[in-house]
């Protein structure tokens, strides 16, 4: 009877030590060798322009208040032309006296009826009647300001009826058609500039948008905060909902000199006796081995990062390392099907 039990149970033994455990296996992944830090700028208009008259006098008209867009060519404000209108009155009628005795010794000088010298001082005569006249002219002209380019008016420091003196400042204007981007940054990144790749922008309040930057330049030397600033150009990408004086925040993406380490997934690591170690799949064999690692760390996507230990051409065990044994022999596990995704079919 001992005999008919023992022979029982021998066959549901070796049936069970033939069970051959499956395992999914990985290839670490190497670290990008791009960094990005993120740093705070903010917007900064184009150009920032001082409106003012090339003439003196009294306001007649302002045509624009703070906070108005206004474009290029725009009437923004006018002085009373009345004295200007006069003196161009008045070197019209001497330029017209001088131009009909120029034009008389000119028809005398064809005929050889009148001295060089007479001649040469009506020439000189007329051109500087001519001159004094454009001259006058210009200044009547300058009592209309226009706007240099299409912009939004910032501040107005006059009002209709004051009197402005020549080059004193009426508004100021901002151009908006494009924007640049100041960042400061820390010495210990700016000396890194030379490997600088890639630049973006973000403001989140205004749109989810991800704009590219182009890089303008830096200053050579810090200010009061030792910080080194950084100018960036915004292109011009369609109506961004941006505004001079925002932050935003910008990604400076580089190449790190460092050497990387891999990734592995969190489940692959496992520890003994005050050590990390991950299972290793020799493909020849299929079996498994453990191999000590040093971790550094978890990555941004929740891999643990491995400084040493492992690369990417090993294979490792990512799924079940608990249940494992040094030279167990293990078969992989397939991958599930597009179409039977979990093999329920």
């Amino acid at each position: 009877m001992l005999a008919l039990m023992v022979s029982s149970c021998a066959p549901k033994q070796n049936e069970q030590d033939a069970i051959t455990r499956k395992v999914k296996i990985a290839t670490p992944q190497k670290d990008s060798a791009v960094l990005t830090r993120n740093f705070s700028g903010i917007i900064q208009e184009k150009a920032e322009t001082n409106l003012a008259f090339r003439v003196a006098g009294p306001i007649e008209k302002i045509n624009i208040k703070e906070g108005d867009y206004v474009k290029k060519g725009q009437l923004i404000a006018q002085i009373d032309p009345r004295d200007y209108q006069i003196q161009v009155d008045a070197a019209q009628a001497q330029y017209e006296q001088v131009k009909s005795e120029f034009e008389r010794l000119s028809e005398l000088k064809k005929r050889e009826s009148v001295s060089a010298n007479d001649y040469e001082k009506a020439v000189a005569g007329e051109k500087m009647l001519r001159s004094k006249l454009e001259h006058a002219k210009n200044q009547l002209n300058d009592t209309r300001l226009y706007a240099p380019y299409s912009g939004y008016i910032q501040s107005v420091k006059f009002n209709e009826g004051e009197l402005i003196d020549a080059g004193m400042p009426v508004a100021k204007l901002l151009d908006t058609g494009s924007f640049s981007i100041e960042v400061d940054l820390p010495m210990s990144f700016f000396v890194h500039r030379e490997s600088f790749t890639s630049f973006t922008c973000q403001q989140t309040v205004v749109s989810d948008s991800v704009f590219q930057l182009q890089l303008i330049g830096h200053k050579a030397k810090a200010g009061n905060n030792q910080l080194f600033t950084t100018k960036f150009r915004l292109p011009n990408q369609g109506n961004t909902g941006f505004l001079p004086g925002m932050n935003v925040e910008v990604a400076i993406s580089y190449q790190s000199d460092c050497e990387c380490p891999v990734h592995v997934p969190l489940t692959s690591v496992f520890n003994k006796d005050g050590k990390s170690y991950v299972w290793m799949f020799n493909k020849e064999n299929s079996t498994v081995n453990k191999k000590e690692v040093q971790p550094d760390g978890l990555a941004n996507d929740g891999r643990v990062r491995i400084s040493s230990g492992i690369g990417t051409n090993d294979f490792i065990v990512v799924s079940g390392v608990n249940a494992l044994h040094e030279g167990e022999k293990v078969e992989l596990l397939k991958n599930a099907s597009e179409t039977n995704i979990g093999g329920l079919l």
